[in-house]
């Protein structure tokens, strides 16, 4: 989190807060959803699990962990039904343990906004050695001959010793939930553990809902918006120019332009378009570029490879691009000289996989908040004071937040939708059957 990264977005449905709420502070409840209850889970029964800890403690199970003698007591406790819960007397040692989130306090973000935060961590069993190595040892040492040299009934022997050693592999992504917005956010791409992460929400009392990326009518429309603002794009002979030069010199023999904004725009963009609030909206690598309406797309990177296969023929499209919004700024030297320089808002990848319908998300690819540290960092230096982790969460939520309004606002424009006409990130058995629907 806090850098470029993926995000899956789901669906919250705002009525389901106040159950949510009182959830949180439901310790029986909490226990069993949480990662102390998961990992005691995957070590006694051997299965894989999710379990969540709260924002500020990525890993509370093991900071105040629990006494190996009740591991089984508790992964029993969380194997079962909430009816055989109710009758079940946990040890004082389970139940009022620390490795564990039962308050509100311990997932909110902002004091006013509602706005939670938490660790889901995956708990996969999985044999961590190298069995093959393993055969290879006991076929030299108990057979003085290779594994791949052995009869069946050796093999089957060496087998049956070869046990590998398992263990619990652990992998954790921040997931944000913004009530206001009606939305949550899971940094993953993996669609199986974003609907374990649904249903451990809908456990928690929240209402989550599978949401696309949906422009009705519009069947290719991320390649539609790609070539819309490359067809107004701006510097289109200091993007030719460049790319001429790339093709005659070495990187490092290319002479950089005197005006560094220019050279900023020609050294990382193939396009770049001022939209109608003034903004600015730049297409860079890596892209898909099609040369003909049935030739497979061309992979490329450089900015200036790009701009020679758009020139080369007149059904040259973009297929794929990432996008960086800038907002240009004007400012004073300290000898009183004007100058402007731009400042990136936002980035996210552009294309045919940006929704991931098998787990009924949509996707912020590639997405990041170039400003965000460094923003962060000004306001210390100036403040003196450093955030707590929870401000850290909640600034992430909220500039995300704007980002994806920001996204959605602009991606409307460039396709010409009007105010009344539904588009954007919306809940997906709303979606029509034209709206892009990629394969995961």
């Amino acid at each position: 989190m806090f850098g470029r990264g993926t995000w899956a977005i789901l669906g919250l449905g705002k009525e389901s807060f106040d159950t949510f709420i009182s959830t949180l502070y439901d310790r029986s409840a909490m226990l069993a959803d949480s990662q102390l209850a998961a990992s005691a889970l995957t070590r006694y029964f051997n299965t894989d699990t999710v379990g969540i800890n709260p924002f500020s403690g990525p890993r509370l199970d093991e900071e105040h962990a629990l006494a190996a003698e009740f591991e089984g007591e508790l992964a029993k406790y969380a194997s079962a039904t909430p009816e055989e819960r109710a009758a079940i007397v946990l040890a004082p040692e389970i139940l009022d343990c620390n490795g564990y989130g039962a308050s509100e306090a311990e997932f909110r973000l902002h004091a006013s906004m509602p706005w939670y935060g938490f660790w889901a961590v995956s708990n996969e069993w999985k044999d961590v050695s190298d069995v093959a190595s393993i055969k290879e040892q006991r076929s030299y040492r108990a057979m003085d001959r290779p594994y791949k040299f052995l009869q069946a009934s050796d093999k089957s022997s060496i087998d049956q010793d070869a046990a590998g050693i398992t263990a619990a592999i652990r992998k954790q992504v921040p997931v944000l939930l913004d009530f206001n917005d009606g939305r949550v956010y899971i940094e993953s791409t993996n669609k199986e553990l974003i609907n374990k992460i649904a249903v451990r929400l809908r456990l928690l009392g929240a209402d989550v809902f599978p949401v696309a990326w949906t422009y009705p009518g519009r069947p290719h429309w991320p390649a539609e918006i790609l070539n819309k603002l490359y067809e107004n794009t701006q510097y289109q002979s200091d993007f030719q120019r460049r790319a001429d030069e790339a093709t005659r010199f070495k990187p490092s023999e290319i002479e950089k332009l005197e005006d560094k904004e220019l050279e900023s725009i020609v050294a990382n963009f193939f396009s770049m378009t001022q939209l109608s609030n003034d903004l600015w909206l730049g297409i860079a690598g890596p892209a898909l570029i099609a040369m003909h309406d049935a030739s497979p797309p061309l992979a490329v990177k450089p900015p200036t490879t790009a701009t020679t296969l758009l020139g080369m023929t007149n059904d040259a499209k973009i297929l794929s691009g990432s996008i960086r919004l800038q907002e240009v700024i004007s400012a004073v030297t300290k000898k009183g000289e004007e100058y402007t320089f731009r400042k990136d808002l936002l980035c996210v990848d552009v294309n045919d996989r940006i929704n991931l319908t098998d787990a009924g998300a949509a996707l912020l690819r590639g997405f990041n908040i170039p400003a965000f540290k460094k923003d962060i960092l000004r306001e210390i230096k100036q403040t003196k004071q450093v955030p707590t982790i929870d401000q850290f969460w909640a600034n992430w939520l909220h500039e995300m937040g704007n980002a994806v309004r920001i996204i959605e606002g602009t991606f409307r424009e460039l396709l010409d939708f009007d105010g009344a006409q539904e588009c954007g990130i919306l809940p997906m058995q709303l979606a029509s059957t034209e709206s892009t629907q990629p394969a995961p």
